[in-house]
């Protein structure tokens, strides 16, 4: 089934680049068969902290509590992160990512999706690119109570130090191949992995 799928995408990518070259379409093959997985989520910030490394509310400064204090009065629950994402090229030739949507799940719960259309990814012959996937959700529904801990705790929750508890992130991303004034979307891919 997936050889018949990736058959399909590679007989589209040569109807939409006809004209583009051969070098265009042997970036989409190769993109098809690069092999993506989660590898972590960095950078988890809020009111101007990050909170990657803070593991409980006694690690924040005092200039930090001040901006929590601040966020939360203004019922600011703003979260930015990057999504870490390797695409590994196994082939002989380079492929290229040319823009991506995502969407991103918490424990099933959807929290930001969108797009990124900024930079172009290129994969060179057996290597593995970290791509970062970098995200913006206003989580305001999450921390009804707003309470500093309660954030504390999502971002330990999202990044690999956990509580105990585990937490189940999903990714789905869908690819853009080809080139900058001709692209294609490549079907989605699901990408799992549990943090504790």
């Amino acid at each position: 089934m997936k050889t018949l799928k990736k058959t399909a995408i590679v007989l589209m990518a040569c109807a939409t680049f006809l004209f583009a070259g051969c070098a265009a379409l042997t970036q989409i093959v190769n993109l098809v068969n690069c092999k993506f997985n989660l590898a972590n989520i960095t950078d988890v910030t809020w009111a101007g902290i990050n909170l990657s490394n803070i593991r409980s509310v006694s690690d924040l400064s005092m200039s930090h509590l001040q901006k929590a204090a601040t966020a939360i009065l203004n019922k600011d629950f703003a979260i930015s992160a990057n999504v870490n994402v390797n695409v590994k090229n196994e082939t002989q030739n380079i492929a290229k990512l040319f823009a991506f949507d995502y969407d991103l799940l918490l424990d099933s719960s959807p929290i930001a999706s969108g797009q990124n259309k900024n930079h172009t990814y290129t994969i060179h012959p057996n290597s593995t690119l970290k791509v970062p996937v970098p995200i913006k959700a206003d989580l305001i529904s999450i921390f009804k109570n707003g309470q500093v801990g309660d954030v504390v705790n999502f971002a330990r929750n999202l990044t690999d130090y956990g509580n105990g508890k585990e937490s189940n992130v999903k990714v789905r991303l869908t690819p853009y191949a080809g080139t900058s004034e001709n692209s294609i979307k490549l079907p989605t891919i699901t990408l799992n992995k549990t943090f504790q």
